[in-house]
């Protein structure tokens, strides 16, 4: 497995010998997936795609998870290459652009020169040195068929990193508003914006549906893979979501916190901070928070459990599990819900908030990260042409 590196979360922490387990696990399931794509027809949005395109397609992940941290792995190929060798790159919503980790993949394909062009060089957000490239990036879709975005711009990793020697793989699905508003979206002197492989498609409605939370295995000390959640593109937005404008002029896509209530106990959180943000973490765990103010972390709360060992790299931090009503939204309108561990399954039961004085992981802002742990109790649209997020009830 390369360095899926994170944006906004821990990772889940696995062991040399939970990481071959699990990258047999991810080759497995790929393979799986690729026997049925040399079974049936290659899709595609190419020239030679088919007059009438349908309105979605459905894109296999894998989830992994272990002590209330849960990741998702996407699978991508290159055109002219054996889709079995295909890589699994993390899907990150804390990051607004693809990263693959070997630009030697690309280079061993024959005549690669004639789909793809290398742009420019930088180095990617994780420091890796990587070629700016412009060409095709596949996605294989849950019915055996591979999905291609034609004209894809994305960082290729040429060398490792010099922090700490190794590659990144990294699905960036974050939507920002523009998408200058981080450095690593618009690499120096390229003149080329760099945005998320599903951003540059003709389907700009990404749903994220995840399996069921007893599939998750959040509260297990063992890592549980899964691959039954899709990440679905539309055409067109379904039904049933209600839509936000995310904050502008943020390198994280971002809503805005309303309120929160901890144990039927309601707070003023988060209080006269100027623009709190509340961010869609697409992975991660519990709910977190920074709360500099002091209107959480200076007192005990029901329901108390250790903190969890990211936590060390945070200041004043107190966990719980207890029931929590959260609403976030835009400027105009808001969406609440309700995190129980009562309605949950025992594989899920546990961890539900971190407060901290300052959260490391909050990247110095103030506000929230919503967590998987909402995901698992509501589903996500992101909306690319309008730049928006919207949830419903699962």
């Amino acid at each position: 497995m390369y360095q899926s590196r994170h944006t906004l979360h821990h990772p889940v922490a696995l062991s040399g010998a939970q990481k071959t387990e699990m990258s047999r696990t991810l080759v497995s399931h790929v393979r799986r997936h690729h026997l049925l794509l040399s079974e049936k027809r290659v899709l595609s949005v190419e020239l030679e795609a088919p007059l009438v395109s349908p309105p979605s397609y459905a894109f296999p992940i894998t989830t992994v998870s272990m002590n209330y941290n849960f990741d998702a792995y996407i699978s991508i190929g290159f055109l002219g290459a054996d889709p079995a060798n295909a890589a699994q790159l993390i899907v990150d919503s804390g990051n607004s652009n693809l990263i693959v980790p070997r630009w030697e993949d690309i280079a061993a394909i024959p005549n690669y020169e004639a789909s793809y062009q290398i742009l420019g060089q930088a180095s990617e957000p994780w420091g890796c040195p990587a070629n700016v490239v412009k060409g095709p990036i596949q996605l294989f879709d849950s019915e055996g068929g591979s999905f291609t975005i034609p004209d894809c711009v994305f960082y290729a990793c040429t060398g490792d990193s010099p922090q700490d020697h190794s590659r990144t793989a990294n699905f960036g699905t974050g939507c920002i508003a523009p998408w200058t508003a981080s450095s690593s979206n618009a690499p120096s002197g390229l003149g080329v914006t760099l945005q998320p492989a599903l951003s540059q498609t003709d389907y700009p409605f990404v749903e994220f549906d995840y399996a069921p939370m007893d599939k998750m295995q959040l509260a297990s000390t063992r890592a549980a893979a899964s691959d039954e959640s899709m990440i679905r593109i539309y055409n067109a937005a379904p039904d049933g979501y209600q839509m936000f404008d995310i904050i502008r002029d943020l390198e994280w896509m971002a809503l805005r916190p309303k309120s929160l209530t901890i144990a039927n106990i309601p707070t003023q959180w988060p209080g006269n901070v100027t623009t709190p943000i509340a961010m869609i973490d697409t992975g991660g765990g519990p709910v977190y928070l920074s709360d500099p103010n002091g209107y959480l972390y200076q007192r005990s709360w029901p329901s108390p459990v250790a903190n969890p060992d990211w936590a060390s790299s945070s200041t004043l931090c107190e966990s719980t599990q207890a029931l929590l009503e959260i609403a976030i939204g835009d400027l105009d309108a808001s969406y609440s819900y309700t995190i129980d561990n009562s309605t949950f399954p025992q594989s899920t039961q546990g961890l539900t908030l971190v407060i901290c004085e300052n959260n490391a992981y909050m990247m110095g802002q103030q506000g929230m990260n919503i967590g998987v742990i909402s995901d698992l109790i509501k589903s996500i649209l992101i909306d690319f042409k309008n730049n928006q997020v919207g949830f419903k009830k699962r």
